[in-house]
């Protein structure tokens, strides 16, 4: 800003100045915006995809249609309550408080309703709507025909209120942290559904909601079908509560503005989030190398260790060591698959050392397949019948006897099916793999092949198609996913047991029936019930120990490796805390470890540096959606320029 000082004796004389001063002060005020713009008051996030967003036009918010989904949460979701995974205490957000009734609801909840009051603060989805109980309603809802029941009655009291009342045996209190947040947390999910713009969607499942509680398969998998193809009227701003919302969308880049209405605003100290789409790992490592990324972390890439290990110095790395990673899915159509001596001798085959190697620093061996993982939270539930499973160890002997007492034939080197058909294997990967994974992938391939058995992989990351695969069994016979991660207070069956065994995608097309050999039925559904809503201690204890055995003999999953987490922070663009605060570990909550996202940029742990920062455009395109700056030379230009003219203002009225 230029001041002006002037004697009131002199003020008339050079008034014509003053309004020529005036005129200009836009022009400075200008470069100087422009000279900030590129500052670190922007958070920059890196994201590999072969399958990039190309314009707002073409953008379906629908995250169940191709939308963001929850790589994003956090960002552009709000959580309407965090865990605080380092001692499991709940950290309100878009809810202000709740409370559970009746009063002696831990005595009598197996026998009563509980009732769950959550009421609101105030908060706004991005087109200025207010969020409401409604929308708590509506997102309850989509969760719940993607899930299984029983299914809660929900009653919206007032716009801030809504109470959940959970039938009889559902909500135990002898894992409090899980209950709580499934009660008042969504699951982990934040709040993804606008009453307003799915209301024609929702008004149908509401209409249908004692059919749905009974369990009336062709309503939900007709409501699935429904919520995939589901278009919201707009605008776009209206499907996001979250910091920020999609702001523009260019073939390179997502760029996400700052939502004034979101409750936590004021403390949201990033004015703008830049999302780069990467089109290819290689990409995305020289723009990671070059300085272009503010926060890195596996919800949007996989980071090989090389990368790791030849990062600038002002990169700060944090591990975070993981109870999960990746694991192979048995499809149950494939006949061959459905015979458990086949998926045993596989299990045998694999070298999981070797895939682990692979793979990098960040992934280490899994112990024992579906064991319980020697991980601190978990440490509890390793019984002596848990530590002594079978740790399926590489034996390429053991492997050839069960194929053959399954009635497969081994011929040139070419394993043989009981029909006589070729034995093949093809593998879906439903994410795009970094190089870490990639490696993994291409070691499980070699590793079969060399055995006899010919293996190929196929990366398909649209999601409609996944979905459809899934709900046909078919193009497939294996597929690559994550497995494990974290529950407060217990294992976390949850991806192997429930969600791609049926609930909502039954990528295993299995039943969830063990018969163990000495005649035991174990109902995978019914233990995980109890592994998340126990009776008692001991109930809890059973039922994790008795998974354990059922998953590792059965085999519908093989768990292949550990995955450690890692964060990589640009120490030029934010301030985040250091490597061994609690904060590090939200990365075991919300679905992609996004709680970090909101926690870190709504309660200042992560902060802008006030510094300038240039970040070089993308390198796929020469296309860059950043606000322009101007060079110091340009604003010494237009200081010359404005001397000029002050000077030639002068000069004619002095003349006059």
């Amino acid at each position: 800003m230029i001041r002006i000082n002037m004697n009131t004796h002199i003020l008339l004389k050079y008034a014509t100045l003053g309004i020529i001063l005036i005129l200009l002060i836009p022009m400075i005020n200008s470069a100087t915006v422009f000279a900030s713009s590129s500052s670190s008051n922007t958070l920059y996030i890196g994201w590999v995809t072969s399958h990039p967003y190309t314009s707002l036009s073409t953008f379906n918010p629908n995250l169940f249609d191709g939308g963001m989904g929850g790589s994003f949460y956090g960002l552009i979701y709000s959580y309407t309550a965090l865990l605080n995974v380092s001692d499991n205490g709940i950290i309100p957000c878009l809810i202000s408080n709740w409370s559970i009734s009746p009063a002696n609801w831990e005595q009598v909840w197996q026998n009563e309703t509980v009732n769950v009051t959550i009421t609101l603060r105030n908060s706004g989805w991005a087109n200025g709507a207010p969020v409401t109980a409604n929308d708590i309603l509506a997102t309850c809802l989509i969760l719940d025909i993607l899930g299984a029941p029983p299914f809660p009655n929900y009653t919206v009291v007032n716009n801030h209120t809504i109470v959940i009342s959970h039938p009889p045996g559902t909500m135990s209190p002898y894992l409090l942290p899980f209950t709580e947040i499934c009660a008042i947390g969504l699951g982990e999910v934040a709040l993804i559904t606008s009453y307003q713009e799915y209301k024609p969607l929702v008004q149908q499942i509401e209409n249908n909601w004692i059919a749905l509680q009974h369990d009336n398969k062709t309503l939900i998998n007709q409501f699935r079908k429904e919520l995939h193809s589901y278009t919201p009227s707009g605008p776009l701003s209206a499907n996001y509560n979250g910091p920020y919302y999609v702001a523009q969308i260019t073939p390179s880049e997502i760029i996400l503005d700052k939502n004034p209405y979101y409750f936590a605003a004021n403390n949201v100290k990033f004015n703008q989030v830049v999302i780069y789409q990467y089109s290819s790992s290689s990409t995305a490592e020289s723009g990671i190398l070059s300085g272009q990324v503010s926060i890195e972390y596996s919800a949007f890439m996989s980071l090989p260790s090389t990368l790791i290990s030849s990062l600038p110095s002002y990169y700060r790395v944090v591990n975070i060591p993981n109870p999960g990673g990746w694991a192979l899915y048995f499809n149950f159509k494939d006949p061959w698959l459905a015979m458990l001596p086949v998926r045993q001798a596989i299990a045998y085959v694999l070298n999981r050392t070797s895939i682990a190697l692979a793979g990098g620093s960040k992934y280490s061996p899994v112990a024992i397949p579906n064991g319980i993982p020697n991980f601190t939270y978990y440490r509890q539930y390793i019984t002596p019948a848990v530590a002594n499973l079978n740790p399926y160890l590489t034996n390429l002997q053991e492997a050839t006897k069960l194929l053959e007492s399954a009635g497969f034939t081994l011929k040139n080197g070419q394993w043989y099916a009981p029909n006589g058909s070729p034995f093949t294997l093809n593998i879906i990967v439903t994410n795009t793999p970094g190089p870490g994974e990639t490696n993994i992938l291409n070691t499980i391939k070699d590793e079969l092949s060399s055995f006899g058995i010919p293996t190929t992989y196929y990366i398909e990351t649209v999601g409609k198609v996944q979905l459809q695969d899934w709900a046909t069994g078919d193009n497939y016979d294996i597929a690559f996913n994550a497995w494990g991660g974290y529950y407060p207070v217990t294992v976390d069956w949850y991806l192997e047991a429930m969600y791609f065994n049926g609930v909502p995608y039954n990528v295993t097309q299995w039943d969830g029936i063990v018969k163990a050999p000495n005649g035991t039925i174990y109902n995978i559904s019914k233990l995980y019930g109890e592994t998340v809503a126990p009776n008692s201690t001991s109930q809890l204890t059973s039922a994790n120990d008795e998974m354990a055995y059922a998953l590792n003999y059965y085999l519908p999953a093989l768990p292949l490796v550990l995955q450690s987490q890692q964060i990589i922070v640009n120490t030029k663009d934010l301030v985040a805390p250091p490597s061994n605060s609690w904060f590090w570990e939200e990365y075991f909550y919300g679905i992609g470890g996004t709680a970090i996202n909101q926690l870190g940029i709504t309660a200042d742990y992560m902060q802008p540096i006030s510094i300038i920062t240039t970040h070089p455009p993308v390198t796929t395109t020469t296309t860059t959606t950043h606000p322009p700056s101007i060079s110091a030379a340009a604003i010494a230009g237009i200081v010359i320029v404005v001397i000029i003219i002050v000077a030639a203002a002068i000069f004619f009225l002095r003349r006059r």
